[in-house]
């Protein structure tokens, strides 16, 4: 038994648990950051006071008369999120299909999802800091300086394949799948938590899917894979863009959808292959 007490204790005293612990902590942060977020979102939403009817002349803007104050408010019915999910319902989905509540709890835990979502985005300046906190003494200083090179267009991509989806894919599959509930004479309803899934889970698929570039330069850069590779598998980048496409794609839009998804990442990985080559042209001139 001393043996293993000693073992334990030299795994407690060493760099190895130090490091877990400062993990941990780190962690804890991410994830009491992302708490209080959601429950802001979730418990919380948009009110008004009012005020003394006020006429004010502002910059940009000109003559403006107040008459309330915006604030944020305790409502659990009318929260930010149920705000938002309002919204989806009323901009993604065509003129005929409705979105109906099948399960007791499910527009609460549609509006959960939206929180969860919200959240995570809103959180992650905390969760960068924290990560690069956790990271940043073990890298060195050209590893930093790649690093802090990708995050920026990093976030640029997730931001517009998420906006991709929303304003082209989920539209065009919601009108496609109105078609095909009314081809077999039955009623266009939708329950409402598949479709905050179907729009949550796309934005989120396709905000990843295009960091395809983002990875192929972050590969070149730390030297796993040479410029010229891209380059020269180029059909193999097309065919997986594809099979991506295909596995995206919910597969009841005649291949319309897929087309358009495998197109869009197919120039994706064009870009991310010539800009591998310039980075790869600016490390080694020669």
């Amino acid at each position: 038994m001393s043996s293993i007490d000693d073992a334990f204790g030299q795994f407690l005293n060493s760099p190895l648990f130090a490091h877990l612990q400062e993990l941990a902590a780190r962690l804890r942060r991410i994830i009491a950051s992302i708490f209080i977020f959601l429950a802001i979102f979730f418990i919380f939403g948009p009110g008004y006071i009012k005020v003394p009817r006020t006429a004010l002349t502002l910059p940009f803007i000109g003559h403006v008369v107040i008459t309330r104050i915006p604030i944020i408010v305790p409502s659990f019915i009318d929260s930010f999120s149920n705000v938002i999910v309002r919204f989806l319902i009323f901009s993604e989905l065509p003129p005929g299909l409705t979105v109906i509540n099948v399960g007791a709890f499910d527009s609460v835990y549609s509006s959960l999802q939206v929180s969860f979502l919200i959240s995570v985005v809103v959180s992650m300046p905390v969760i960068l800091t924290q990560m690069w906190r956790f990271i940043s003494p073990g890298l060195y200083e050209r590893e930093k300086d790649n690093i802090r090179w990708t995050l920026p267009p990093a976030v640029l991509l997730f931001i517009a394949g998420a906006l991709f989806a929303y304003f082209i894919v989920i539209p065009v599959l919601m009108y496609v799948v109105k078609l095909y509930i009314l081809s077999l004479g039955v009623q266009s309803y939708l329950s409402i938590k598949s479709f905050v899934t179907i729009v949550v889970g796309f934005m989120l698929a396709f905000g990843v899917s295009f960091e395809m570039p983002i990875v192929m330069v972050t590969l070149t850069r730390f030297g796993f894979v040479e410029p010229p590779l891209w380059i020269k598998n180029w059909r193999y980048g097309v065919i997986g863009s594809f099979i991506i496409a295909l596995i995206l794609s919910p597969g009841v839009t005649g291949g319309l959808i897929e087309t358009v998804i495998g197109l869009t990442l197919s120039g994706l990985y064009i870009v991310g292959a010539l800009v591998s080559a310039r980075v790869e042209v600016k490390k080694n001139p020669a």
